[in-house]
C-alpha cells in the first residue's frame, strides 16, 4: 500500500520536536536545590446533601452514528437519586414512602435542535434506560447536533404535589457514511467498536484493545517486533514518536494492516502545533486500521497549558470525527478536570512495581504529597495503586458528568530495573494490573513498553499469549455487554470484580497482600453458589485455588472464574 506525498510531509513535521526538561512534576518541585511548594490543582470533591438529589443525564448510545444508523439511534437516560452534588444534580421531592417501587416515573421529552422526536415515561432512580430514535430526517454533518432532554416529575408528598422540572443536554454526532475506517464508542459501556483492521471490510464488532507501546526508533532497527506482538495475540500497537523515517513508517503501516493490528497514532511531540496536527490528520485519517488519535502524553506531569489538549481535540473533530481521541495522565491528583476536557479516553500510567515510594534514587530527595518525584505519583508501591488510580479517575469523570462520554484505559507496567524502578514486574504482576483495571472499569489496556521480559512462562512475554486469549474469550464478552451488571468488592485485601449477564457470572480476583488469605464465595457476590464443583469454572489462576466454600490466595494470587446460578 502506497501513501501520498503529504504523508511524508506529515512525518517530517512530526520530527520537529525539542524536548523541554520539566522543572516540576505533577506541580511539585523534586530537586535537592528546590524548596517545598504545595502544588495545588487538587480535584475538588462535591459537597454532600442530606436531602435527595437527582443526577438527571442523557447521552446518545453511540458516538458517532452514521447515516446508515439513522433508524437505529438511541438516547440513554439516567435518573439516579444521589446525595452528592454531582455535575447537574438538583434537589428533588420524593414520595413519602421512599422505596423504589413507589417512586414512579418521569415524563421525558427528547429534542434534537428545536424538534421534539421522542417522549417516554422513564422510571426514577434508574440508569441506562434506552429510548429509540429515528433521525433520518436530519442531515448527516460534521457539526454535532444539540440534544435536549427535559423531564417532569410529580410526587405525592406529605406537604404538596407539585410538578418538578429537570433538564440535561447532550451532543449527537451524526456523520455521513464513509468508506474510510470508523471507530465507534458504545457510550453504554465505554467499549470501542470497529471493523476488522485489515481493511477488507466487515461488520462493526465491540472489543477490548490489548496492545503495547513500542518506540518507533526500536521498530526502525527491528520491524519484526510487529510480527511478535501479533503472534502473542495482541490486537493493537502504539508506536511512540517521532516517526522520523518515512520508509520505515510506511512499512509499519503496511505490516500492521496486513497483520490486522489496530494503530494508535501518537501526536505527543506536536499536539500543541495545530498546523502540524492538521497535516497529520489529513494524511492518516483514511488508514484502514486507525483506532484513535493520542494527543497529550502526561500533560499533567509537565504542566502543559490547560487548553492545549482541548484545542487539539476540537480540531480533530472538525477534520475527522470518525475516530476517538485519547490522552495519558500521570499524576494522581493534579489538574485532572481541565486536562480531561480534551479527550474521549483517559489513560492512567501509574508504574508502582519496584519503586521506593518515599525516597527518589534518581534525585536523592524524599517524596511527599507536596514534594518529590519517585516514578509513581503519590503511590504506595504495589498493585493497589492501579486500583486506586483507575477507580479515582472513574469516580471523577462521574462527578464531572462525563460518566457516559469519557472512559478510562490502563497502561500496565512492563519495564523496570532502572531509574526509579529496581525491578521489572513478573508476568503474574503484569496480569494482575490488567485484572485490577478491568475490575474497576477500564475498557482498554496498552502496556508500556515492548519488547519486555521474555525467556520463560513467568515473564511478561511468557505470560502474554495465554493472557490475551483469556481476555478476548472470557473477559471481553462481559465488558462490552451493555446488559451486564457490574460490581466490585474489597475483602481482606483481595480485590474482586463481578459481572452478571443474565445467565452467567464472571469473577476477577487479585490478592494485594503479601500473605495468604481465604475469602468465602459470598464475600465476592457469589453467595448463590451452592455447589462449586458444578457451578464454578476456573478459567485461569496463579497462586490461587478454590474449595467448596470459597477462594484461597497465596501472596499476589490472581484468578478468573465463571459461574452459573443454581437452576
Amino acid at each position: 500500500m502506497k501513501y501520498s506525498a503529504r504523508l511524508a510531509a506529515a512525518v517530517l513535521a512530526a520530527t520537529s520536536f525539542n524536548p523541554v526538561f520539566a522543572q516540576t512534576w505533577c506541580g511539585k518541585n523534586y530537586m535537592s536545590n528546590q524548596t517545598v511548594v504545595p502544588p495545588g490543582g487538587q480535584f475538588q470533591l462535591p459537597p454532600t446533601s442530606v436531602e435527595p438529589l437527582i443526577a438527571f443525564r442523557c447521552s446518545p448510545a453511540f458516538r458517532p452514528y452514521l447515516e446508515e444508523d439513522a433508524k437505529d439511534v438511541a438516547v440513554i437516560v439516567d435518573t439516579p437519586i444521589v446525595y452528592r452534588y454531582l455535575q447537574g444534580a438538583s434537589p428533588i421531592s420524593l414520595p413519602s414512602s421512599g422505596s423504589n417501587s413507589h417512586l414512579g416515573k418521569m415524563d421525558v421529552t427528547i429534542s434534537v435542535g428545536n424538534q421534539v422526536i421522542a417522549m417516554r415515561k422513564v422510571p426514577l432512580n434508574t440508569t441506562g434506560y434506552e429510548i429509540s430514535l429515528d433521525v433520518s430526517a436530519l442531515t448527516a454533518q460534521k457539526t454535532p447536533y444539540n440534544v435536549t432532554c427535559n423531564a417532569t416529575y410529580q410526587a405525592e408528598t406529605s406537604s404538596s404535589s407539585t410538578t418538578q422540572y429537570f433538564s440535561a443536554n447532550a451532543s449527537l454526532l451524526y456523520l455521513p457514511d464513509t468508506n474510510r475506517s470508523v471507530v465507534k464508542t458504545d457510550l453504554r459501556t465505554g467499549a470501542l467498536l470497529a471493523r476488522p483492521a485489515d481493511g477488507k471490510g466487515g461488520n462493526f464488532q465491540p472489543f477490548v484493545p490489548q496492545g503495547f507501546y513500542i518506540s518507533f526508533a526500536t521498530l526502525v532497527q527491528n520491524l519484526s517486533y510487529i510480527d511478535q506482538l501479533e503472534s502473542l495475540h495482541f490486537n493493537t500497537i502504539h508506536p511512540i514518536p517521532p516517526y522520523d523515517n518515512v520508509t520505515v513508517f510506511e512499512q509499519l503501516l503496511n505490516k500492521t494492516v496486513e497483520l490486522g493490528l489496530y494503530l494508535v497514532f501518537d501526536m505527543r511531540t506536536i499536539y500543541e502545533n495545530l498546523t502540524a496536527v492538521a497535516q497529520q490528520i489529513e494524511a492518516y485519517k483514511s488508514l484502514p486500521n486507525l483506532l484513535l488519535w493520542e494527543t497529550a502524553h502526561e500533560p499533567d506531569g509537565k504542566s502543559d497549558p490547560f487548553d492545549a489538549a482541548l484545542n487539539t481535540y476540537n480540531l480533530i473533530y472538525q477534520l475527522d470525527g470518525y475516530h476517538p481521541v485519547s490522552i495519558v495522565l500521570n499524576c494522581q491528583d493534579y489538574n485532572f478536570s481541565p486536562y480531561v476536557e480534551g479527550a474521549d479516553i483517559v489513560l492512567e500510567d501509574a508504574y508502582p512495581v519496584g519503586i521506593n515510594a518515599t525516597y527518589s534514587p534518581v534525585w536523592n530527595t524524599s517524596c511527599t504529597p507536596d514534594f518529590g518525584h519517585c516514578g509513581c505519583d503519590n503511590c504506595q508501591g504495589n498493585i493497589y495503586d492501579i486500583k486506586a488510580r483507575i477507580q479515582t479517575f472513574k469516580d471523577r469523570l462521574n462527578i464531572l458528568g462525563y460518566d457516559r462520554t469519557k472512559t478510562v484505559w490502563t497502561t500496565p507496567q512492563a519495564f523496570g530495573s532502572g531509574a526509579y524502578w529496581n525491578t521489572t514486574p513478573t508476568g503474574q504482576e503484569w496480569f494482575s494490573m490488567d485484572l485490577t483495571s478491568f475490575s474497576h472499569g477500564a475498557t482498554g489496556s496498552i502496556s508500556f513498553q515492548f519488547p519486555t521480559t521474555s525467556g520463560n512462562v513467568e515473564t511478561i512475554e511468557g505470560t502474554a499469549q495465554n493472557v490475551t486469549t483469556v481476555v478476548t474469550q472470557a473477559i471481553q464478552p462481559f465488558i462490552v455487554d451493555p446488559k451486564a451488571t457490574h460490581e466490585t468488592f474489597n475483602i481482606k485485601g483481595v480485590d474482586a470484580g463481578l459481572w452478571y449477564n443474565g445467565t452467567a457470572y464472571l469473577l476477577l480476583v487479585a490478592n494485594y497482600n503479601s500473605s495468604s488469605v481465604y475469602v468465602p464465595w459470598g464475600e465476592v457476590g457469589l453467595g448463590k453458589v451452592t455447589n462449586a464443583t458444578t457451578q464454578v469454572q476456573r478459567i485461569l489462576s496463579v497462586s490461587q485455588n478454590t474449595n467448596a466454600t470459597g477462594l484461597n490466595f497465596r501472596p499476589g494470587g490472581i484468578g478468573i472464574y465463571t459461574a452459573t446460578p443454581p437452576k
